[in-house]
């Protein structure tokens, strides 16, 4: 399967619709700087659709993710798969609707990379941390183990600052 580049030049192509596959892996990951995803391979195939008014993508995300576990820090790999629609319009307002973009009415192409990554990103659990099996999270147990030494012992501590410590007595 031969991927396409992540910049759509709208202005070349005729009204009708047009497939387009897109790869986003370890590579775009690492080239962003400041993406919370290890490494990856997230396969996009998309239908771009271009009409006189407006253009629009269909949107299929599936693949892999490995991010760090909230819980113990450790590696694990999350699975990413769900569908979205998004409509391109062209003009100056700004429009703060979910799935619309707006380009500058001067535009030709668009890159969709950042949109993509924003996609799986908000695609992924709000809590990252390994599968449970049988009730039990598949963490590292003596990790875990240690976690929580260190926070019954931090908890011991904690000297609480004087002036802080008549707040204890409100309820």
């Amino acid at each position: 399967m031969e991927f396409d580049k992540f910049i759509i030049g709208f202005e070349v192509l005729k009204l009708g619709n047009y497939d387009y596959s897109f790869l986003v892996n370890t590579t775009f990951f690492k080239g962003l700087g400041y993406s919370e995803i290890l490494k990856g391979e997230v396969i996009v195939s998309s239908i771009f659709t271009k009409s006189e008014r407006l253009m629009g993508m269909s949107l299929s995300f599936e693949g892999k993710v490995v991010l760090p576990c909230d819980r113990c820090g450790e590696n694990f790999e999350e699975a990413v798969g769900f569908k979205e629609s998004i409509v391109i319009k062209i003009g100056t307002e700004v429009d703060e609707d979910d799935g619309v973009i707006i380009l500058h009415g001067d535009a030709t192409e668009f890159d969709i990379s950042h949109y993509l990554y924003e996609s799986i990103i908000l695609s992924l659990p709000t809590k990252r941390v390994h599968p449970e099996v049988d009730g039990e999270p598949r963490c590292d147990k003596a990790l875990l183990e240690q976690i929580n030494k260190k926070d019954d012992s931090n908890n011991e501590n904690d000297d609480i600052d004087p002036r802080w410590s008549a707040l204890k007595d409100l309820k």
